[in-house]
């Protein structure tokens, strides 16, 4: 029998496929299946593509999937929505059965392997998540219009402010200037104004975009890219240490998952500044997706 896990981020949605061996067998990445960007009707479309290419790539059908699993960024926060999503998936899945999960859970699972501990997430948004003796505990996770403190996004909206501050000459100019304005193609520092407000509207993904830049700047040795990577496992760290708090064995297994960790020393050195003594950091196990597979494999719910 075959297992499905996927994880439904904020930027892209990743089908793996999975044997009762716990063997991957093949994957494939779809855009984003978050409702607040592309609608239940997106959502739809993105979970009936997805299943479909997952099931030819690999060569099987629906009747070979045992069970699948579904991680979704936001997921239960709203119970209407959280109704309408399963009514979605149920549709698109059918005959086979499915558990829906927040992405934070099976990000757990996959970084930390189903142990006891704490995982931190750092993609387009950020949340942490502890599992501690049966009991479960979520600090962050309030959305870019709240929170999300050490996000993609919030590093996209800190190079954006970076780069106005450098224009005005309130910062000096450096890398992370010269790589913006070269990325979108600026003649004019103000045109930033439009192409934020007008050609991407403020997008959350595509403003998380401009994380990259900030870690291509990092790596040529620019000390604002640098400090805004600070900043960042500063606000990351506060979520772990407050977790933290839960446990009394030590020490405490923290994992991370995200696309803010490819910026690799420059978010992990800054963390493990900031974190408690008590707090031993550790690289993922396995990716959300296979968390998800394996989740759906041992139809365990954390």
């Amino acid at each position: 029998m075959f297992y499905i896990g996927v994880d439904g981020g904020g930027t892209k949605t990743k089908f793996t496929l999975m044997n009762d061996k716990e063997d991957v067998v093949g994957s494939i990445i779809k855009e984003t299946c978050h409702y607040n960007e592309v609608g239940f009707d997106g959502l739809k479309n993105v979970f009936a593509e997805g299943l479909e290419e997952l099931l030819k790539k690999c060569g099987i059908t629906r009747e070979k999937v045992s069970r699948a699993c579904i991680g979704l960024a936001g997921y239960g926060e709203l119970q209407s929505v959280k109704l309408k999503i399963s009514e979605i998936i149920k549709d698109v899945f059918k005959e086979i059965e499915f558990s829906l999960f927040n992405d934070v859970q099976i990000a757990h699972a996959g970084a930390l392997g189903g142990e006891d501990g704490i995982v931190i997430i750092a993609g387009t948004g950020s949340i942490g998540y502890s599992v501690n003796k049966g009991k479960s505990k979520r600090v962050g996770g309030w959305g870019y219009t709240i929170g999300d403190e050490g996000s993609a996004y919030w590093i996209g909206r800190k190079v954006i402010e970076c780069f106005s501050k450098q224009a005005d000459g309130r910062l000096e100019k450096g890398h992370l200037y010269s790589m913006l304005k070269e990325e979108l193609n600026l003649t004019n520092d103000y045109e930033l104004i439009s192409f934020i407000n007008k050609d991407i509207k403020a997008s959350k993904g595509k403003t998380a975009q401009l994380a990259q830049i900030c870690y291509k700047a990092a790596k040529l040795g620019d000390l604002n890219a640098k400090e805004i990577f600070n900043e960042a496992g500063k606000e990351l760290a506060n979520i772990i240490n407050t977790l933290a708090n839960e446990f009394t064995n030590t020490p405490i297994n923290v994992s991370y998952i995200g696309g803010v960790f490819k910026s690799e020393k420059f978010i992990i050195e800054p963390i493990k500044k900031y974190i408690g003594d008590n707090i031993q950091l550790n690289k993922p196990k396995f990716e959300a997706d296979i968390g998800a597979c394996l989740l759906a494999n041992k139809q365990k719910i954390i």
